[in-house]
């Protein structure tokens, strides 16, 4: 829970970070920077500690796996745009509302490998009380 906290105090700042840097190099230009400098702090400051398992973990991970750096990567020029176009807090309301719909159906159903996690009707309450809180947030 804490970690998802964090993520959650983080986000709305690297997406104005990332929309800030694509107003200046571009939404494309900015995706590959981010996570180019990501990469690079990931092989030079953290890699080096986790020894070789993580190489073998690799070659058993599947093959779709791998493109969550490739949605990631148009997460940010999408981001980008949206941001300088309805700001942080309408943004990341829409989003996370989205997010949490999606979700649910993937823990629903088992998709992607997630632990069956069936909706019950205090998940789709909860749900439903954050889509109406974004719809409150996107009208002001």
């Amino acid at each position: 829970m804490v970690y998802a906290l964090v993520f959650g105090l983080l986000l709305p700042m690297v997406v104005k970070m990332n929309e800030v840097l694509g107003r200046s190099v571009g939404g494309i230009a900015a995706s590959a920077s981010v996570h180019a400098s990501g990469a690079v702090f990931l092989c030079v400051c953290i890699l080096p500690f986790l020894g070789r398992e993580w190489m073998t973990g690799v070659a058993r991970a599947p093959w779709w796996s791998f493109l969550g750096g490739v949605i990631g990567s148009m997460l940010v020029v999408l981001a980008n745009r949206a941001v300088g176009m309805v700001g942080v807090a309408t943004f990341t309301a829409v989003s996370v509302a989205a997010q949490l719909i999606i979700s649910g159906v993937m823990d629903h159903y088992g998709l992607l490998g997630s632990e069956l996690r069936l909706m019950t009707a205090g998940r789709v309450a909860g749900i439903g009380l954050l889509v109406v809180g974004a719809v409150m947030v996107v009208r002001g």
